[in-house]
């Protein structure tokens, strides 16, 4: 099982994070990271297309281990769809009519991941879910397509707007960590990645894609409320001082100072 390192905390935990965590995203030199998803027949196909996208030490997650299914092993299949930037669907007669490889399906949509299908021995249109239907496909059949024609294609797939789709799986495996921790507020954003995921977000509303899920949205908005609700409290105190010093310098009026700004002050917060 090839796969890439985790990032998240464990249950019970919370990890401490700088306020860089996606300025990390854009030292990265190497491709974007994938999932490939396949049937167990197809294992020998899967096996040349890891080493022709392995050339680049771009990450690759594969489930090469043939075990039943199990809550662990499918935490971990989750845990490599979710830390993967591109989610590649092996297209087969077997593929699309495997529980498994739906059950992976499902968790890339729900995740928002950008995916591919390629096809290694062809299917009935008909039969293939709406997800991957509608995509565009690659062809690697191995009677007459040009494997190196295709690998071109399927790397120009996966490395378009390959920051915008870092930040999407940053933000994802930050905002899941978030969830898993009951919403813990350390765990939002602040400073300058807040200030990134925001303009991320900014440009998914401008056509980039992978676009964002439920979940990313709820993150950034809880970090957006919690900063402007710290700035907030940070002008509260800075007043307070202010206030206070006028106290102790001239008191014979700071009281009533204090009682007419003070009402003003506390009007203006309550309504913003």
């Amino acid at each position: 099982m090839s796969k890439p390192n985790d990032e998240k905390a464990t249950k019970g935990t919370t990890k401490a994070y700088k306020g860089d965590y996606l300025d990390d995203t854009e030292r990265e030199t190497a491709g974007c990271s994938v999932m490939i998803s396949y049937a167990r027949k197809d294992k020998a196909f899967v096996k040349n297309l890891y080493d022709a996208l392995a050339v680049d030490e771009r990450r690759i997650w594969v489930d090469w281990e043939d075990i039943p299914p199990s809550n662990d092993w499918l935490d971990e299949i989750h845990k490599g769809i979710e830390q993967s930037d591109c989610f590649i669907f092996v297209l087969s007669p077997d593929s699309i009519h495997s529980d498994v490889c739906n059950w992976e399906v499902d968790h890339a949509v729900k995740n928002g991941k950008r995916m591919i299908p390629v096809v290694c021995r062809d299917v009935d249109y008909r039969d293939v879910r709406k997800e991957l239907a509608s995509l565009n496909w690659i062809f690697f059949r191995a009677d007459g397509d040009d494997f190196n024609a295709a690998m071109k294609l399927l790397l120009k797939a996966l490395d378009v707007d390959l920051r915008h789709a870092r930040y999407h799986t940053k933000l994802l495996t930050r905002a899941i960590d978030w969830e898993r921790h009951d919403f813990e507020k350390s765990l939002l954003f602040h400073g300058n990645d807040l200030q990134r995921a925001k303009h991320w977000l900014s440009a998914s509303a401008l056509g980039k894609e992978p676009k964002p899920t439920t979940l990313h949205l709820s993150f950034i908005t809880a970090s957006d409320a919690l900063a402007t609700s710290m700035k907030k409290r940070k002008l509260i105190a800075v007043f307070f001082a202010f206030i206070v010093a006028i106290g102790i310098i001239w008191p014979s009026w700071g009281v009533f100072f204090f009682s007419l700004v003070f009402s003003h002050f506390f009007v203006y917060f309550s309504s913003n």
